[in-house]
């Protein structure tokens, strides 16, 4: 195992499961550096943006676009954009592929304590591949500070990880993922961490990642994204994000009723 010196112990190398759970236990994150490589990233963002063009153009189905999550207008170089393809693993094969792999399901046997973990990719967003940009026409550049937990806390699903497969290599340039390690163990109210909206706050580090990391962060972090400093590809940030959950498996026809959407953009 080799340690990565500029985050200690959340950033690994070469996981070992349980080095991994021991981490994530202590900070609620942690990041798996280059854990896919570069001809599955290539691939998979290949057939991503074949995806999102697609929903573009009026090609998919209603299923593959969330205007819950994707505010209408956006337009990026005077042209309609579609920052979120939801259900996006039943599109591209990598990622359901990625998403499946035996490591994170062993990860949430292991944290979940159950031998019937599953994954997300059949209600509600299922896997959704995001794509955020920092130009003026953007409706998608920042989210602001929230759990997941936030987002449905009657929810019989929980306790859940989320997972974030990087597309693109984060900097001030395109935005980044901020965090306070360990507050996964405190409750906070939902409105109350919607409020602190962008504010900076005591005890927060910022999450840098390169091109095919692995983040895994539990349902009860504190999170936030920052906006990029860069217009055009270079403020681009894609990812693709999940979640693995051990509680009750969700219904095939649970939407976004319930949803709560608190953090702000």
């Amino acid at each position: 195992m080799e340690l990565i010196e500029q985050y200690s112990d959340i950033a690994i190398r070469d996981p070992d499961l349980e080095t991994v759970v021991s981490v994530y236990k202590k900070n609620g994150l942690v990041n798996l550096k280059g854990f896919f490589d570069t001809n599955k990233i290539d691939l998979m963002q290949s057939e991503l943006t074949l995806a999102q063009e697609k929903l573009i153009k009026g090609e998919l189905s209603d299923r593959y676009g969330s205007e819950l999550l994707d505010e209408p207008g956006a337009q990026i170089d005077g042209k309609t954009f579609r920052h979120y393809v939801t259900y996006c693993s039943d599109l591209a094969p990598t990622v359901r592929d990625a998403s499946e792999t035996s490591f994170l399901r062993e990860m949430a046997s292991a944290l979940f304590n159950t031998r019937d973990p599953w994954l997300n990719d059949y209600c509600r967003f299922g896997v959704v591949y995001q794509d955020s940009r920092s130009d003026p026409g953007s409706k998608y550049s920042r989210i602001g500070w929230h759990s997941d937990f936030n987002s449905d806390e009657a929810d019989t699903g929980w306790p859940s990880f989320a997972f974030t497969i990087h597309l693109d290599s984060t900097s001030p340039a395109n935005g980044f993922l901020r965090i306070v390690p360990g507050s996964h163990l405190k409750d906070i109210d939902k409105d109350e961490i919607g409020n602190w909206r962008f504010d900076r706050l005591s005890g927060e580090i910022p999450i840098f990642a390169e091109r095919g990391d692995l983040i895994l962060h539990d349902y009860k972090l504190w999170h936030s994204a920052a906006r990029g400093t860069a217009n055009g590809l270079a403020g681009r940030r894609r990812h693709v994000r999940g979640a693995w959950h051990g509680g009750a498996r969700a219904p095939k026809d649970l939407g976004t009723g319930t949803f709560y959407k608190n953090a702000a953009r």
